[in-house]
C-alpha cells in the first residue's frame, strides 16, 4: 500500500497533479444542514417513531449518476450506496438482519416508493433489538413507514426540492 501511495505521489509530482491520500474519502454532509424535502420527511418519521435508531433514504437524483443516501438522521448525507442499498432499489429485495457489530440493533431495508407505487430508491431502518424480539414485527413497521412516506412523495424529483 505504501509503495502504491509513493508511486502515485511521484507520478503526481512529475505531472503536476494534486495527490489525495489513499485513505481520503469524500466528506459526507450533515443531516442538520440537509435542506431538501427528503430530509423533512426523515425528520418527521424520526420524531414519531422512538423505536427507530436510524432512518436513511437512498435515491438517485434525476440527471446525476449513481445512487446515494439523500436524507438520514445520521451525518452520512451523500454516502454512495453499497451493494445492499442497490439490491433493495434495483432488484426490489428486502433485507432483514441483526447488526453483526452491534447486536442491540436490527436493520430492515425496503424498496422506497412514490405515491404511484413506483420504486424510486431504498429505505434503511434500524430498530432497537434484543435476542428473541419479533423480527416480522420490525419488518411490518418498516413497510408501514415506507407506505406512509410514499403517500407524501409524488415522484423522485420531489425529494430533492428545497425544504419549506
Amino acid at each position: 500500500m505504501f509503495r502504491q501511495v509513493l508511486l502515485a505521489t511521484a507520478l503526481a509530482v512529475s505531472t503536476g497533479a494534486a495527490v489525495a491520500p489513499a485513505s481520503a474519502a469524500p466528506a459526507l454532509g450533515k443531516a442538520s444542514e440537509n435542506a431538501i424535502y427528503a430530509q423533512t420527511l426523515v425528520n418527521d418519521v424520526m420524531s414519531k417513531h422512538p423505536e427507530l435508531l436510524v432512518l436513511g433514504m437512498h435515491a438517485q437524483k434525476p440527471g446525476v449518476k449513481g445512487s446515494h443516501m439523500i436524507a438520514a438522521n445520521l451525518d452520512r448525507i451523500g454516502k454512495e450506496d453499497d451493494e445492499d442499498d442497490l439490491a433493495v432499489s434495483k432488484e426490489r429485495k428486502t433485507i432483514l438482519a441483526p447488526n453483526i457489530k452491534e447486536p442491540t440493533k436490527f436493520e430492515v431495508a425496503v424498496p422506497l416508493k412514490d405515491a404511484s407505487g413506483q420504486v424510486i430508491g431504498s429505505l434503511s431502518t434500524v430498530f432497537t433489538y434484543a435476542a428473541g424480539d419479533d423480527e416480522v414485527k420490525m419488518l411490518m413497521a418498516a413497510v408501514a413507514i415506507r407506505d406512509d412516506l410514499a403517500k407524501k412523495i409524488p415522484n423522485v424529483a420531489a425529494l430533492f426540492k428545497p425544504a419549506h
